[in-house]
């Protein structure tokens, strides 16, 4: 029996060349230990806005501007939840201080077939891909 559905705000932060910036999470994270994901957590209020540039200034330590894509509905180990999608440009690192995972790193199309992904972040990949 799942619990109770979540919320979830996540960006998919590209560069000028289409690259995609991907976070690792760190081996003892609770769900999908060690994998590639993107930036974004757990809604903790209605405005999904307000709650992305949260949890980039919680994960990477800077301020963006976002634009909302799409929601994607999924059900995995973590249960049932409401993906709340953005999308961010940025193409200078440097101010990036990480906050959480053990790491960031840029890759284009063909490189996220190679990667360690979760179920959630890979459905989102494939619908962003497809649709624009």
């Amino acid at each position: 029996m799942y619990k109770m559905e979540k919320t979830i705000v996540v960006t998919i932060i590209e560069n000028n060349k289409k690259e995609l910036l991907l976070q690792k999470k760190s081996l003892d994270y609770p769900v999908y230990p060690g994998v590639w994901c993107f930036v974004g957590g757990e809604a903790e209020s209605e405005d999904f806005h307000k709650e992305m540039l949260r949890e980039i200034k919680e994960e990477l330590g800077i301020k963006m501007n976002v634009k909302f894509m799409f929601t994607e509905k999924t059900i995995s180990k973590r249960g049932k939840s409401t993906f709340y999608v953005f999308l961010s440009k940025l193409n200078d690192l440097s101010k990036i201080k990480i906050k959480e995972g053990v790491g960031i790193a840029l890759f284009g199309k063909k490189e996220l077939n190679q990667l360690r992904i979760d179920p959630e972040t890979k459905k989102i990949l494939i619908k962003y891909f497809k649709e624009f």
